[in-house]
C-alpha cells in the first residue's frame, strides 16, 4: 500500500491488472468476492481458484460474484489516509454492470480523506 504518496489510485479486481503492474505503479486493487454456495472468498484467493469454481459448477453448486462492500472500501480508504495519503482516485467497473462503483461512492462519503470515484463505463 503506498505510504508516502499524497494521491493513491484504487481500482477493483475487474481491472485485471497483473500484480506486478499494480505494484510497480502503486495501484491498490480491492478484490471482488467470488461466492461458491454459501461461502464468499476474495477473487484470486487460494479458495477461489478457477479449478475450485469449475468443480463447484460441475457439482451444480451456485457460483456468482459480489461487489466489495462499502465497509471494505471505507476500511481501505481509512488505511490509505493513516499511511499519509491525502486524496484517493478510485476507478471502478461501470455502475451499469456492477454495484462496485456504488459501494465506492457510499464509502467515500464517510471517510477522513478526499475520495474521487470514477465510473469507468
Amino acid at each position: 500500500m503506498p505510504g508516502s504518496r499524497s494521491i493513491a489510485v484504487v481500482t477493483d479486481s475487474t481491472a485485471s491488472l497483473p500484480d506486478e503492474v499494480a505494484t510497480e505503479r502503486g495501484i491498490v486493487v480491492l478484490p471482488l468476492q467470488v461466492v461458491i454456495g454459501a461461502d464468499s472468498f476474495d477473487e484470486s484467493s487460494p479458495e477461489a481458484t478457477p479449478e475450485r469454481v469449475a468443480e463447484a459448477l460441475r457439482d451444480y453448486r451456485p457460483v456468482s460474484t459480489s461487489r466489495p462492500t462499502p465497509a471494505a472500501f471505507a476500511d481501505l480508504y481509512d488505511r490509505l489516509a493513516r499511511s499519509g495519503t491525502k486524496q484517493v482516485l478510485s476507478i471502478h467497473l461501470s455502475g451499469d454492470m456492477s454495484g462496485t462503483f456504488e459501494s465506492a461512492q457510499l464509502a467515500a462519503r464517510d471517510v477522513g480523506v478526499r475520495v474521487v470515484c470514477v465510473d469507468s463505463r
